[in-house]
């Protein structure tokens, strides 16, 4: 389909890719590699073949002559335990493996070449999707943010991604360190053992400009 010469489209938009999103014990089960959490994953770099997963049109770069202002990166965290069985510190209890993986994953966002805004987790809050709490409630449910736009931490300097640049978003998970009378845990495990239901996800959050077909 033919664009409209001088005519653009400027649309607010943010790309999203998923980072780990199963259910129960997933380290006994034949599930794919891309649902799991791991030491160290590069999103926005598989091929948009499913909404559920991404919506970036194309493996590590925008298509066409799309450009973006990325005003927020955000991360979405949420376990969630559906029933009310005794839980078995940590990899049962809902609060312990929200605070730990929280708490564990660092990002880098890296435009072609150059390493643009890093961090920890905690500091780049979803700003969306459900939340809740935990002292009180039998299913406890945890995420990453109210879900208001003051939740969002955004920018005071938009990250400018010009035509055909690679977009990368680099997500680290560190495990915790301990004693022997207090061992260290492997966070990426504690996730994929975790009995309840699990999701982690990326965004880039901000205009995205494109031609009009």
């Amino acid at each position: 389909m033919a664009k409209v010469i001088g005519l653009r489209q400027q649309r607010v938009q943010f790309f999203y890719d998923t980072l780990f999103k199963s259910r129960g014990d997933v380290t006994v089960t034949n599930v794919p590699a891309t649902d799991l959490a791991a030491a160290e994953t590069i999103m926005f770099t598989t091929n948009p073949t499913a909404l559920d997963r991404t919506n970036m049109p194309a493996s590590g770069f925008l298509t066409s002559d799309q450009t973006f202002l990325c005003y927020a990166v955000r991360h979405e965290l949420q376990f969630y335990q559906g029933h009310s069985a005794i839980a078995q510190e940590p990899f049962d209890d809902t609060a312990a493996v929200f605070i730990l993986a929280l708490n564990s994953y660092v990002f880098r966002f890296q435009v072609s070449e150059k390493v643009e805004f890093e961090g920890p987790w905690s500091m780049t809050p979803a700003g969306g999707g459900p939340w809740g709490f935990v002292s009180d409630s039998l299913q406890p449910l945890l995420t990453n943010g109210e879900p208001q736009a003051r939740s969002i931490y955004v920018l005071p300097l938009p990250i400018a991604i010009t035509k055909r640049q690679g977009i990368q978003m680099l997500e680290r998970c560190f495990n915790l360190t301990g004693t022997v009378v207090n061992p260290g845990i492997d966070v990426p495990t504690m996730i994929n053992t975790y009995s309840g239901l699990r999701l982690g996800r990326t965004y880039i959050d901000g205009y995205n400009t494109r031609d009009v077909l």
